[in-house]
């Protein structure tokens, strides 16, 4: 579902986050940019926030990246770790 998501925001294959930023975040119609933050009540949320209660839960693990990786090295690292 993200992989495709990221593919629709970008027109990119296999974008990196830096593409992402743009397409997500960045533009006044970005993902969350119409939400209410739940942690200072502003105008503007993360893209966690707009998930649904049942993908919003406690974190159990860190995983480091950097915003050059492409969606595809993230996917599969975190597909070979499960």
């Amino acid at each position: 579902e993200f992989l495709e998501l990221a593919q629709r925001c970008t027109g990119l294959e296999d974008p990196t986050f830096y593409d992402l930023a743009d397409a997500f975040f960045l533009k006044e119609h970005g993902i969350g940019a119409c939400g209410v933050c739940p942690r200072d009540g502003g105008l503007g949320c993360s893209f966690l926030d707009t998930l649904p209660p049942k993908y919003r839960q406690q974190a159990t693990h860190f995983l480091s990246w950097t915003w050059g990786y492409t969606v595809s090295t993230v996917r599969e690292a975190l597909q070979s770790w499960l």
